[in-house]
């Protein structure tokens, strides 16, 4: 039997393309002679006399050492091997690299966004009539009530006012806007006498509508059509009689869905603030639409903006035009840079994994062969294997890879998906810096966050999942009943954020006082519901999460007093681990709990407790530098 498991745990070759149990061996420890420590107590391990005379460890033994040296931190590792941590290094660089690409874009991404979100503010001055500064507030708490509409001149006025202002944008507006012909797509110049100012109107609405209140009936045809037609923007420009005089129609209140007017505008964004990048041409895509959907009397009018990228014929003039230019292709060599980095970090950690996924195949193996009167290794005990940190650095690797290449992208003008490169690299970003508390959880007044979270996290989850299902009822129920009455409630998505922000104990005055009814019933259910909530998730179900933690927290204290549990796998690598008497065990070594540094070697002595115990293990010592 042990002839086979031989075979079948060698086949795997290690980095030094050396087979598992093919490792050297000093003949020269078959004889008796031992050397003595006073502070330990060790097992030789047995010893296998092959068919040639000579002596081997047996395969048990350097599986176990090499366990031992599979679960040590890196601390411990460069102490062991005299090998600098050079992939915790990597790791550190390539957060430093990440932040910088990451400050630039940022940097980048905020003069973009401001340009963006100005620009549509002019357009608003510019072409919605009535609009004042007082409607630019935030959607929450609002100032004003929706912009809209309530009679007929006041809807036809508005048209016509957003036709004469676009007839006339270069002449009134103070940005660095133009026209741009809607049908054909070309640009034109700006001395030019006569120029066609495009419009495209659409009328989407029921084909036909008759309405009678004073009897209340009504003739409807439920189909809608949606008739388009492109205008061209004059000073004498009239709705009702171009639609008169070239659609023979007029506009019918009762059939109409909404009316839209679009049109295509130009700009330059030069940056004379930023004297080293290079100015942006945009080409903006302007929406007006006049909703009347609800039919209540009331038009909401409201503009959108979407901005794209246009290629820029420039020409730079400026002393500064050449460093400009070198300072883009700077940013570019980062970007590539980060790339590089990033595909080596990505390789890395796969091969973390593979060696750890190798491991895990040989321990299974021996478990199967030599302990079969044990129960199998469950998966959470294989999970030793499989370090989840592998896998958050590579996932912020998959994020980062497409991000810079959109990034690249934007740099070319090719791309202006701001958007996408920043919630990429923001969120690789919040993964890297996560991923630097790996390093951290090998030290005892660290480490302390990690086992406290991981020891109470299924519990919570467990209570949290209870606690969901009455929120989810809590929220339904007050989105039905409350959600016409309270803006606050008045989608389910609103009634979530809402109810999330009383239990944080966010706004709860407005959340009492902006119902808005005179039903005696619904304002009694409203304090009802209220009250009932925020006493159940602020005063129970809040304080038994926070009970949760501190219990937790009180487990993870008497672990640090009288030991942590071990698992089967670290029990199985200590059978003939040196008998340590000092006070510290060898998973206290190997989880660098007396560590007195963070991995800096060339400012760290070995400590005197780790020289012995690894002076003691022999068969450490002798195959150290072949293990992974």
């Amino acid at each position: 039997m042990a002839t086979n498991m031989i075979a079948k745990i060698s086949v795997g070759i290690k980095r030094d393309n050396m087979p598992l149990l093919d490792l050297p061996f000093d003949d020269s420890q078959c004889n008796g002679s031992r050397t003595s420590s006073s502070t330990v107590q060790f097992e030789q391990p047995p010893l296998i006399t092959t068919s040639n005379g000579t002596c081997s460890h047996d395969n048990g033994t350097h599986l176990r050492a090499k366990l031992r040296f599979f679960l040590m931190s890196p601390c411990w590792k460069w102490h062991l091997k005299r090998q600098c941590p050079w992939k915790a290094w990597f790791q550190f660089i390539k957060i430093i690299i990440l932040t910088t690409q990451l400050i630039l874009f940022g940097i980048e991404r905020q003069s973009h966004v401001v340009f963006i979100s100005e620009s549509n503010i002019t357009f608003h001055h510019l072409f919605i009539r009535g609009w004042s500064s007082a409607d630019e507030t935030l959607p929450y708490p609002r100032a004003s009530g929706d912009f809209a509409v309530y009679t007929n001149q006041d809807f036809i006025d508005s048209i016509n006012y957003a036709v004469h202002r676009f007839n006339n944008l270069t002449n009134i507006s103070l940005g660095l806007f133009d026209y741009h012909e809607h049908a054909t797509q070309k640009s034109y110049s700006s001395d030019s006498e006569s120029r066609e100012r495009y419009i495209n109107l659409c009328l989407d609405r029921f084909k036909t509508c008759r309405i009678d209140p004073t009897s209340h009936t009504y003739i409807l045809d439920s189909e809608t059509e949606n008739n388009c037609s492109t205008l061209n923007a004059t000073n004498n420009f009239k709705i009702e009689e171009y639609l008169l005089n070239v659609h023979n129609e007029t506009v019918n209140y009762c059939g109409l869905n909404s009316l839209t007017l679009e049109f295509a505008i130009h700009a330059i964004q030069l940056k004379n603030q930023k004297l080293f990048s290079l100015p942006d041409c945009y080409h903006f895509s302007v929406k007006i639409t006049f909703d009347n959907n609800a039919r209540t009397g009331k038009i909401r009018q409201h503009l959108n903006s979407q901005a794209q990228f246009r290629t820029c014929n420039r020409k730079l003039i400026h002393q500064y035009s050449d460093f400009t230019l070198t300072r883009r292709n700077l940013l570019i060599v980062l970007d590539c840079v980060v790339l590089l980095i990033t595909i080596i970090s990505f390789i890395l950690c796969i091969r973390s994994l593979w060696f750890g996924h190798r491991l895990c195949r040989e321990v299974c193996l021996y478990y199967s062969i030599e302990r079969t009167s044990e129960k199998p290794l469950t998966w959470s005990e294989l999970q030793i294997f499989y370090s989840y940190w592998y896998f958050l650095m590579i996932i912020t690797d998959l994020m980062v890879i497409p991000g810079t290449i959109i990034k690249i992208g934007i740099l070319f003008k090719v791309t202006d998906d701001y958007n996408a490169a920043g919630l990429l690299l923001g969120l690789s970003s919040l993964l890297s810096w996560i991923g630097i508390l790996r390093y951290l959880s090998f030290f005892r007044k660290y480490n302390l966050l990690f086992v406290t979270i991981s020891t109470s996290l299924p519990l919570i989850l467990r209570f949290l999942l209870c606690a969901l299902i009455i929120y989810c009822g809590y929220m339904f129920c007050g989105w039905i009943v409350l959600g016409p009455y309270h803006t606050k409630f008045r989608t389910i998505s609103t009634t979530f954020e809402t109810l999330f922000g009383l239990i944080n104990g966010d706004d709860m005055y407005s959340t009492y006082a902006n119902l808005e009814t005179e039903s005696i019933y619904i304002w009694v259910f409203s304090e009802i519901y209220l009250y009932s909530f925020i006493c159940l998730f602020i005063y129970v179900v809040s304080s038994l999460v926070i009970a949760l933690i501190i219990d937790g927290y009180d487990t993870v204290k008497r672990y640090y007093i009288d030991g942590f549990p071990k698992s089967r796998l670290q029990q199985f690598s200590e059978e003939n681990a040196p008998q340590w008497s000092g006070l510290n065990n060898w998973q206290d070594l190997t989880t660098a709990i007396g560590a007195r540094s963070v991995c800096f070697p060339c400012c760290s002595k070995t400590p005197q407790n780790l020289t012995d115990m690894i002076t003691a293990d022999a068969h450490l010592m002798q195959n150290v530098n072949t293990f992974s």
